[in-house]
Formats: C-alpha cells, sequence, structure tokens
C-alpha cells in the first residue's frame, strides 16, 4: 500500500500542479499565435522538454527520501528500477495534468475530467482490485491503466526475488514471490515489458 500511495499521491500532485500553469500559457500560445509567433508543435514539445529536469531533480529528492524511509533493500538494481518508475510515473502524471488542460475549455473542466480519471486509475491499478479479481469484461482497461503499470513494476522489482515467508490467511505460509505470483499475478520476468510500456505512456 505504500508503494502504491507514495508514487500515486505525488503524482496527481504533479497533474493538479500542472493544470493552472498551462492554463495561463494556453493563452498567451493563443495570443502569439494570432501574431504569428508560436507554432503549436514547437511550443508544446518545448512544453514536454522542460518539464523532464524538473521532474528529474523532483524524484531524486523524493526518492533518496522515500526509499530508505521504506528500508528497502540498497541494491542498484531495486534502487534503479524504484527510480526508473517513480521517474516516468511523475513524468506521465505532469504530462496527464497538461492534456487535460490542452483537451478541455477551461481549467475548471480540466480538474474535473482529471479528477474522474484518478477514481479509474485507483479502481483499476491492480491494488486494490487484483488483475484475477477484476470482471473479465473490464480487464482490457486493466491493461491501458498507466497506474496499473506502475504498481506492476513497483511490486515486482522490490519483492518479486523476495524469499520471505508471509501468513496468508486461509492459505499455508508462503514466500513473498510467490504470493506476488499467486495473488497479484505479477511475474518478475515481466520487468523489460513493464519499462517499455512506461515510456510509451510518458511518450
Amino acid at each position: 500500500g505504500s508503494l502504491y500511495f507514495a508514487v500515486a499521491f505525488v503524482g496527481f500532485e504533479n497533474c493538479v500542479t500542472a493544470q493552472p500553469i498551462i492554463a495561463v500559457e494556453r493563452t498567451v500560445l493563443y495570443r502569439e499565435r494570432a501574431a504569428g509567433m508560436y507554432s503549436a508543435i514547437p511550443y508544446a514539445l518545448s512544453q514536454v522538454v522542460v518539464e523532464i529536469p524538473y521532474v528529474f531533480v523532483e524524484t531524486v529528492i523524493y526518492i533518496f527520501i522515500v526509499y530508505s524511509m521504506m528500508s528497502f533493500q540498497w541494491t542498484p538494481a531495486k534502487f534503479f528500477w524504484f527510480f526508473y518508475i517513480s521517474f516516468l510515473t511523475f513524468l506521465y502524471f505532469t504530462y496527464y495534468g497538461m492534456m487535460s488542460v490542452a483537451i478541455t475549455p477551461n481549467p475548471q473542466v480540466a480538474s474535473i475530467f482529471a479528477a474522474a480519471f484518478y477514481s479509474l486509475f485507483n479502481l483499476f491499478s491492480g491494488f486494490i482490485i487484483p488483475r484475477s479479481k477484476i470482471p473479465k469484461w473490464w480487464i482490457w482497461y486493466y491493461w491501458i491503466c498507466p497506474v496499473a503499470w506502475t504498481v506492476y513494476g513497483l511490486i515486482v522489482s522490490q519483492y518479486g526475488d523476495v524469499e520471505d515467508f508471509i501468513k496468508v490467511p486461509g492459505q499455508p505460509d508462503k514466500q513473498v514471490r510467490t504470493f506476488i505470483k499467486d495473488y497479484f499475478g505479477y511475474d518478475p520476468d515481466f520487468m523489460g515489458v513493464v519499462a517499455g510500456v512506461l515510456a510509451g505512456f510518458t511518450v
């Protein structure tokens, strides 16, 4: 739970804080386009690229605090995965906030539009309802939900190789990695795909 909320909370905040800034900048774009000074594609690309260093610094500060507080193993591979997944998650949430402003008429509608999807992101992330328990006619949304890929990557990268035994109600004791595979359906060999999909959502 702490893994999920540690990243989702900051992601939602990134989305919310990006919206008013983009809304103001959109009025500037309209004015400058009318004057023949701006073109939409270079302007949009510059908005996207300028966020990368800010989000990178945010991720570095945040990760060093959160990673040590959660007492994760300080191995290069696990730390890199946590950083990589968090960085791309913060980025795609920032871009989602920008997109919600771009496709709606004003900031108020953009915040309502974005908030509606927060609920769907939470519901289909695979954390509150594991993938195996999602009704078959809704499973398609699990696979297109970016937060589901974030949760998949975070849990597998930190716990996918843990061999300690845990108590599972109504079942015999299981290894953590076995429980993750049986309950959530997460496969540690799928991390390359998770990394690629998260990069794709960001792009």
